[in-house]
């Protein structure tokens, strides 16, 4: 399966590289300077393969050198400033200019990863989408051959966990509450296609488990 099949839309990418930060105010300017990271609060959404190599899990798992790495930052900060370009933009200069980040996107990880790397990095992003991937990826579901009933249950599924996770009550409870309705409604042989599709576990050093551990010392 190709990188190209899974790129995130680039819609996804533009709000999370010109929104302005969280905790800014309705008349705060818009962000300028592109992310450190992608936030452990972006687990479990759909997020731009690109974007998840700013991750040091993300590229310790990948064995990324130096160079990778500073050449990732760069990439992304340019493509960062490209974003912020595009505001304002409407109709087909608006979509040429997006898909222009799009191919400059895929072009730097078929560039600059090797073939296992950017097979990985496939599986660390559906991972990180986690089961709404099923879903909002056609190519995952025609591989695994879901049925007009499956999409329908998932795509359900799938809205109330983003209900949820609009709410202060959102927890990892609603997370694994979808992870549990994904897989009771895949057969066996689409369970191992999705486990195969997923590669080996992939562990994000999420912030809030260290501290969780720091506090049971």
């Amino acid at each position: 399966m190709r990188y190209g099949q899974l790129i995130v839309p680039v819609t996804g990418l533009l709000i999370l590289l010109a929104h302005a930060p969280a905790d800014a105010g309705p008349d705060a300017p818009p962000q300028t300077a592109a992310p450190e990271a992608i936030p452990d609060d972006r687990l479990g959404v759909r997020t731009a393969p690109l974007l998840l190599l700013s991750r040091t899990d993300v590229q310790t798992d990948l064995g990324l050198t130096p160079k990778q790495i500073a050449d990732v930052r760069t990439e992304i900060t340019r493509l960062h400033a490209q974003a912020l370009a595009t505001k304002g933009m409407k109709g087909a200069q608006a979509v040429a200019a997006r898909k222009a980040i799009d191919v400059a996107s895929q072009t730097w990880i078929d560039s600059n990863l090797t073939a296992d790397q950017v097979t990985r990095l496939v599986q660390i992003s559906l991972q990180w989408e986690g089961p709404s991937a099923l879903i909002t990826r056609p190519v995952v579901a025609d591989t695994l051959g879901l049925t007009a009933d499956q999409r329908a249950a998932l795509t359900k599924a799938v809205k109330e966990r983003d209900a949820a996770r609009a709410l202060p009550t959102h927890s990892k409870a609603d997370e694994r509450k979808l992870a549990e309705q994904a897989l009771s409604l895949l057969d066996a042989t689409q369970k191992e296609r999705w486990k195969t599709m997923l590669g080996r576990p992939f562990t994000p050093r999420l912030a809030s488990q260290a501290q969780d551990n720091k506090a049971a010392r």
